[in-house]
């Protein structure tokens, strides 16, 4: 559906008339956000969000709640920020964060338990299999337990298949891997859900979404082997979480191979969660309004994709305004132009790409 300049508006506020159409034949105003468009549909919607940044910019906190039915914890949740020392954890910021967005009725996906990236200096390299068993049930059991019926869903493992590390399971090498097993996967999952059996519990990874990259195809059946040997084993897994960080620079290849995979997927059993979606915009050549057009082409693109498997529960990008994005300082343009991955930009205004998002929401096939 083609998307007006009054509908922009509203996208932008929460609120306004559909061009053409009548007052009483408008849809709800709370349709006409993200979050609306998607709960109307049976899905969750939101984006990474700082909680630092929601308590210093109350406008852009006015905006996520307009627009987001749910929130991830971009950093505050990772071991670096979490646990400053072994005997201590530092739980500010995340409780700030969890407590925010219960009183407005905004779920919350945790993240993330376990990751072989942004630990501290203090967590060991290397380990025996009990010290690194204990270390992990005790972290996951007062994390996880802390937030018993406040936190939703939780990144439980995430970039945890690395086929360049040569395993004949296309398992990465992480600390956890080599200290414990294969099975610690299972051993996490396990704590989780113990800590909390009402939360729902994923695994997450990247470079899952282009049927034309080769490594991206051979991961794709590295994860289904070993999702289906969790299942298999009984572990408490309930979903997959697909990163979806997209290439602006790359053709939009999402079809049929993406669409098996993600049957495959659900065929085991599982939910699907869009966890980190951006556009990465940095090697595009053009100006900003040509980037807009064309990052909001690979938004509708991937989207209608993986829209059309009814398993797919969630869809959260990783922020929600240019205003503040990680890559803007991880990944900058050479040409020292803002970079434009979201689907809004720093003054918090509908760019095509919330547009698309919205008109992808609304063709969701539930």
């Amino acid at each position: 559906m083609a998307l007006g300049l009054t509908r922009r508006a509203a996208l932008a506020t929460g609120a306004g008339l559909a061009l053409g159409t009548s007052a009483a034949a408008q849809p709800p105003a709370s349709l006409l956000t993200l979050r609306g468009m998607a709960g109307a549909r049976g899905l969750l919607s939101g984006a990474a969000v700082e909680p630092q940044i929601l308590q210093q910019d109350p406008e852009f906190a006015v905006f996520v709640q307009n627009q987001c039915s749910d929130v991830t914890p971009e950093n505050v949740m990772k071991w670096l920020l979490l646990r400053p020392s072994p005997g201590v954890f530092d739980f500010g910021w995340a409780d700030w964060l969890v407590t925010w967005a219960r009183a407005r009725n905004i779920a919350v996906h945790g993240h993330c338990l376990l990751w072989h990236e942004a630990n501290p200096a203090w967590l060991p390299r290397t380990m025996g299999r009990a010290q690194a068993l204990d270390l992990m049930q005790e972290h996951i059991a007062r994390v996880v337990g802390r937030y018993a019926g406040k936190v939703h869903s939780w990144d439980v493992v995430i970039e945890f298949i690395e086929r360049a590390d040569l395993r004949p399971d296309g398992l990465r090498r992480s600390v956890w891997m080599e200290a414990i097993g294969p099975d610690y996967l299972d051993l996490a999952l396990r704590a989780a859900h113990a800590a909390d059996p009402a939360a729902r519990l994923d695994l997450e990874d990247y470079g899952l979404e282009y049927d034309d990259i080769p490594w991206m195809r051979d991961k794709r059946a590295s994860m289904l082997e070993a999702l289906g040997r969790l299942k298999a084993g009984g572990a408490p897994l309930h979903a997959l979480g697909i990163q979806a960080h997209l290439l602006g620079d790359h053709p939009p290849s999402f079809g049929a191979g993406l669409r098996q995979f993600l049957r495959q997927v659900a065929d085991l059993g599982l939910e699907i969660y869009i966890t980190e979606l951006d556009v990465k915009d940095q090697a595009m050549a053009g100006s900003p309004a040509a980037r807009d057009v064309a990052v909001a082409d690979i938004y509708r693109r991937f989207l209608d994709v993986v829209l059309e498997e009814p398993a797919v529960k969630l869809v959260n990008t990783w922020g929600l305004s240019d205003r503040y994005t990680f890559l803007a300082y991880a990944s900058p343009r050479a040409d020292k132009q803002e970079v434009r991955p979201l689907p809004f930009d720093r003054q918090m205004k509908p760019k095509a790409a919330a547009l698309a998002m919205l008109d992808a929401f609304s063709r969701a096939r539930r």
